[in-house]
């Protein structure tokens, strides 16, 4: 049956060309309309305008079966796609937050042996059946505040019978899920070095072993690697990065989270599709990420500041990324040790509140450029014509109570692949 989604007071399209992000003044480009009309058929966008061209359009397409929802008085937008996560894992790390609330740092519960590594041990200790049921009924927590696709990592297993177990999961959950949510994979086996084994020899095992046999599996698209101090540095990172990609795999960067140690550099070298984090991000490296994209390349800066604000570290420099042209996504990073939470719109709030994200630039930063960070724009990320429908109702008149209105969920009706998949 088809879908007519009418009176809609806000419809923001968030339309672009489907091939390059949107960056500068462009990125508060959401194409709002008043008084809007969306057409479903199937899966797939049919009709996204304003009332005199839905009725030009409803005349000349065929009669049929068409359930209709009204959004009088609503704000209509594209699905929120959160384009770093790891939520694919077991076991809890709330003693290392009772830790960090009585004055430990990240870093150094990391470096007496919690952290990530505290999330590898209960990964191992867990079955694929196990990760599947837990990680499976997180994703409820990501519909209901709006996001309808996700970007999943690997990383808890730091080892080849692990790594390839989350990734087995990641694909298994993409292709069955009870929200039909679309999950795409990430291979981050380097995500730190596991206990016991030297830093060169697990390179080694990553390059030799890990990558191809997850690209002769087809159990990843993207492959990712945490530059820091203490885990990977900016030649390592090439290296592991450059042997992904001669696998067929497209690099993404974990890098510049408390340190500056060449990420940025090793993101250009290769020709990495975004760089997340970026809270310890300097001017410099703004200077070069502006430079990289005013070239026939793009790269999307993925900031997420639900880390910045669980962590209470510094925040990354939104606005001068902006200013110098560079696409801002954001994203949850949602895992638990660094920011426990599905909430894109907590991250949204952050963005306009420590960031100084305008509310444009914030919500093309979850929609259309969120899909250039995972290579959907063809896809997904705007309200368009043969794109997939993805979209969310919100219960405000003006699309600016979306953040204005912080702290309360305003969704009404979340819908994927043209089927409702949440109602309040």
């Amino acid at each position: 049956m088809d879908l007519i989604i009418k009176n809609i007071s806000n419809l923001l399209t968030c339309r672009w060309d489907n091939k390059t992000p949107k960056c500068g003044n462009d990125q508060s480009d959401i194409s709002l309309i008043e008084n809007g009309y969306v057409y479903i058929q199937g899966d797939t966008i049919i009709f996204a305008g304003d009332d005199p061209e839905f009725n030009s359009f409803i005349k000349s397409f065929p009669a049929g079966d068409r359930f209709e929802i009204d959004a009088l008085g609503k704000t209509v937008v594209p699905g929120f796609i959160d384009s770093h996560t790891h939520f694919v894992f077991s076991g809890s790390r709330r003693n290392e937050y009772e830790m960090r609330t009585a004055g430990e740092s990240y870093e150094s519960i990391a470096n007496a042996g919690g952290g990530i590594l505290n999330t590898v041990t209960a990964v191992r200790e867990s079955d694929e059946d196990k990760l599947f049921y837990i990680s499976e009924n997180r994703l409820r927590n990501f519909v209901r505040y709006g996001t309808t696709t996700i970007e999943a990592k690997s990383g808890y297993g730091l080892d080849t019978e692990n790594e390839l177990k989350l990734l087995r999961v990641i694909n298994k959950l993409a292709k069955s899920n009870k929200f039909e949510l679309d999950i795409i994979p990430t291979f981050l086996g380097a995500h730190d070095v596991p206990p016991g084994i030297d830093k060169n020899e697990y390179i080694k095992i990553l390059t030799n072993e890990m990558i191809p046999t997850v690209t002769i599996g087809k159990l990843a698209e993207f492959i990712d690697v945490f530059c820091e101090k203490g885990y990977f540095d900016k030649n390592e990172t090439i290296e592991i990065l450059s042997y992904g990609v001669s696998h067929g795999l497209v690099p993404k960067l974990h890098t510049d989270q408390f340190n500056s140690i060449g990420g940025i550099e090793a993101a250009i070298k290769t020709r990495a599709i975004s760089v997340d984090h970026l809270e310890a991000l300097n001017s410099d490296d703004v200077i070069k990420l502006s430079e990289y994209n005013s070239k026939e390349n793009y790269m999307i800066a993925t900031l997420l500041p639900g880390v910045s604000y669980f962590l209470d570290i510094s925040y990354p420099p939104a606005k001068e990324l902006i200013e110098r042209n560079v696409p801002v996504a954001l994203a949850t990073d949602f895992n638990p040790g660094s920011c426990n939470t599905e909430n894109l719109q907590i991250i949204m709030s952050l963005a306009s509140a420590k960031m100084k994200m305008k509310t444009d630039e914030i919500l093309n930063a979850v929609t259309y450029n969120a899909a250039c960070a995972i290579n959907r724009q063809h896809k997904l990320g705007s309200l368009s014509e043969g794109k997939q429908a993805d979209l969310i109702i919100f219960d405000c008149e003006d699309y600016r109570d979306i953040l204005y209105h912080f702290g309360v969920n305003m969704i009404s009706h979340v819908i994927k692949k043209g089927k409702v998949i949440h109602e309040y």
